[in-house]
């Protein structure tokens, strides 16, 4: 029996041990942000991260709204559309990054060495080339990642969650 005891410890003493889950790096991707997951309510969002969050429609009578975190998470915006989280954006003020290490400030070129040939790029809306918006959909056109770049081809947003991270502006 004691070397059965032994060994077990041997064998955990041997085995890397895992940081507990709230050690462990959350990340921006398609689903969502850590326990913030799409299609979840603002309420549902709000306690999944434990913050309050503040925002107003966009237009009078709008099903769409932006919110921030009252407190933490800097650099997030949190985009509901009719009622459900339909995209997540980070700013040049976020330091989150994606699973693949491409976080704001990042290079066009580390974008398209992260995600490949998979990735669709085009003009930015506003500035245009350099500028531009890289596009990364895991399930096309309904989710996905996109990287928006400045003229200095360096990201200044990410937005991931469903079709709405082709909006240019806010819901539109």
């Amino acid at each position: 029996m004691r070397s059965a005891v032994l060994l077990a410890a041997a064998f955990a003493a041997a085995a890397p041990a895992q940081p507990p889950p709230s050690a462990r790096p959350v990340h921006l991707t398609p689903d969502g942000y850590g326990p913030a997951r799409i299609g979840m309510t603002q309420d549902e969002v709000a306690a999944a991260l434990g913050i309050r969050l503040e925002g107003e429609p966009i237009d009078d009578g709008s099903q769409c709204i932006e919110m921030i975190a009252a407190d933490g998470y800097p650099g997030l915006v949190f985009t509901f559309l009719e009622g459900r989280l339909s995209r997540i954006a980070a700013g040049r003020e976020s330091r989150v990054t994606t699973p693949r290490g491409i976080g704001s400030g990042a290079t066009a070129g580390e974008v398209r060495l992260a995600y490949g040939a998979g990735l669709e790029a085009e003009p930015h809306h506003y500035i245009g080339l350099p500028a531009e918006y890289l596009t990364f959909w895991v399930r096309r056109e309904r989710s996905g990642v996109r990287f928006e770049t400045g003229s200095d081809r360096r990201v200044d947003s990410i937005i991931a969650g469903d079709a709405s991270i082709r909006y240019v502006e806010g819901c539109a």
